[in-house]
């Protein structure tokens, strides 16, 4: 049964993808070149665009930003998202400001970060690390909001510090919520380092994109759309790995 399930699993995604490109060559083939392209002319760019150097300088600049900017938000959402699900006072300080950013358009904050930080790779850091931040911390804070209250105080009758009931208690009793930040920010971050690769500093696939844009090269344009997608997809599909080891755990 295992077997078969596994099968499934990667069948049925196969031959949704064969599908999707069965109909995508079709319908390309039958439109005006200017305004989109089949596979085979999308796969022909992405060989020109790969045996120059410029796909993989691009990708290797997305990447290293989204990097940056992704970790930096775990590493700081976390512990402000624990410290928000904690203490109440704090979290009715700080999720109004958090809301009111989340809720605004990234575009419209890029000049502001050009005018403090410019349009180099901190700016670019920036964008990505403050929306995928505050998922991360909001998505914690629910997390540790919702942990059991009889395990919480079970652990304070043994005298445990705050910092081992965060550790042994909150924090497992989290992931869930935790995971569920993760993969929003990752999608955040994602959209963030493309705007601020398109609107601060044309580079990476977002500056790819904008440039294939202005020579009206559709086929370009792709590549650079599909290699971000590829990267989006990678991005959550470990992190969806990562969330059935801790189901597992869990069960066990």
């Amino acid at each position: 049964m295992t077997m078969k399930l596994r099968a499934a699993q990667i069948l049925l995604p196969a031959a949704s993808l064969l599908a999707f490109l069965t109909i995508w060559q079709i319908v390309g083939s039958r439109i005006d070149p200017l305004l989109f392209a089949p596979p085979t002319r999308v796969w022909e760019a992405a060989q020109a665009l790969w045996a120059s150097g410029e796909l993989v300088e691009a990708g290797r600049v997305t990447l290293g930003t989204l990097t940056v900017g992704y970790v930096l938000a775990i590493l700081v959402g976390l512990p402000v998202g624990i410290a928000m699900g904690s203490w109440r006072r704090i979290g009715d300080l700080v999720s109004p400001y958090f809301y009111g950013i989340f809720s605004t358009p990234r575009v419209v904050v890029v000049p502001l970060v050009i005018v403090w930080l410019g349009v180099g790779f901190p700016a670019r850091v920036f964008l990505v690390f403050l929306w995928s931040m505050i998922a991360v911390a909001s998505s914690t804070a629910d997390g540790v909001r919702n942990a059991r209250p009889d395990l919480i105080e079970v652990s304070r009758s043994f005298g445990t510090s705050m910092t081992q009931r965060v550790r042994h208690v909150i924090l497992p009793g989290s992931i869930p919520f935790v995971l569920s930040g993760l993969k929003v920010g990752a999608e955040r971050a994602v959209v963030g380092v493309v705007i601020a690769e398109m609107f601060l500093q044309l580079t990476g696939l977002g500056g790819l994109l904008q440039e294939r844009s202005q020579r009206f090269d559709t086929a370009g344009m792709l590549v650079a759309v599909a290699v971000i997608a590829i990267i989006g997809t990678i991005l959550i599909t470990l992190l969806d790995l990562l969330e059935q080891q801790f189901s597992t755990w869990k069960k066990a």
